[in-house]
């Protein structure tokens, strides 16, 4: 057999899973069937990723060097059919959305398609709003949403504005479901009772995030052990559901949540950011700018009313 794309996501899903069955649930297969295909995987490696315990499982040294290497592979192919669809999406009846991984970038696509003049729409997903900026200025892009921090401002380069979706977003801390501090505190969490956690986040970039929870965590009286980085967001869920970690992450994250995981806002609000909508002026599609806010902002009340629903608490946000 040889190994596909497919079975590189078995292997990573498996390895944040920590247990062939909670891997068979969230890809809702039968275990047997998952148990049968992960042993085909294994024989096409050369050798078992995995050792197998009543409690779940654990890579082996391959496992672990396959599981890196997987995640660095899919992390680089979707990046690459997104870049592809982007370039190619050129077409004055096409719109080119760009945004950071967690935003609603479905529910505002949807609303684009339903749009009479819009045949085509193609999305760029991006951590960094710099490179989103970037491209935005270069004519690769229409239309991108981005994140600002307090301090942070984004510095829009020539030919590019902005409008604000969201005027203020809180960070809401993501624990296992069965984490002490969750059974404990069914309201808000203050960050202080979070001092001795391991955290889990996308790697520092110049978003200005890092050095707010860095300054948010001090402000509490503690430095955060931050031992964790992934930009693959179901990564980051594998580490909290399995109780290795908790994370920070955005009201509009509910597609990343199960039953395994709940959502607490944090006493005073310390972390929160602005969201926007910006364009390039020299799109031909630039006289969307006021639908498009309105696509965006729908979209992400739908998505926090989501989030609400899955969490079981109210959401703390402004929509501009």
């Amino acid at each position: 057999m040889n190994v596909e794309l497919r079975h590189l996501r078995v292997v990573v899903l498996v390895a944040e899973a920590g247990s062939v069955g909670r891997a068979a649930r969230w890809l809702k297969v039968s275990q047997p069937s998952l148990t049968a295909q992960l042993k085909r995987i294994e024989a096409a490696f050369g050798g078992e990723l995995f050792e197998r315990s009543r409690t779940g499982v654990t890579p082996t040294p391959l496992g672990r060097y396959a599981v890196d290497r997987a995640r660095a592979i899919l992390v680089d192919v979707d990046h690459l059919s997104a870049t592809v669809s982007a370039m190619t999406a050129v077409e004055s009846s096409a719109v080119r959305l760009g945004g950071f991984p967690t935003a609603p970038m479905s529910g505002i696509a949807s609303r684009l398609r339903e749009h009479g003049e819009i045949e085509q729409v193609s999305i760029e997903v991006e951590w960094s709003s710099s490179v989103l900026l970037q491209q935005l200025e270069s004519g690769r892009l229409d239309f991108a949403l981005l994140r600002e921090f307090p301090g942070f401002e984004l510095r829009l380069p020539s030919g590019v504005e902005s409008t604000t979706v969201v005027e203020s977003e809180s960070a809401y801390v993501a624990l296992s479901a069965d984490h002490p501090v969750a059974v404990r505190t069914r309201g808000e969490i203050d960050l202080a009772a979070l001092c001795d956690e391991e955290w889990i986040g996308e790697p520092p970039d110049d978003s200005g995030f890092h050095v707010l929870f860095r300054a948010a965590c001090e402000a509490a009286g503690f430095q955060p052990r931050v031992e964790h980085h992934s930009v693959d967001t179901s990564v980051l869920m594998g580490f909290v559901t399995s109780g290795q970690g908790v994370a920070l992450i955005s009201p509009t994250s509910y597609r990343m949540l199960s039953s395994d995981v709940t959502t607490r806002t944090l006493v005073g609000d310390p972390i929160h950011r602005k969201l926007v909508l910006a364009w390039s002026t020299d799109s031909p599609r630039a006289q969307m700018a006021g639908e498009v806010l309105e696509m965006a902002s729908t979209a992400y009340s739908e998505a926090i009313t989501e989030h609400a629903r899955r969490g079981e608490h109210p959401q703390r946000m402004h929509v501009a």
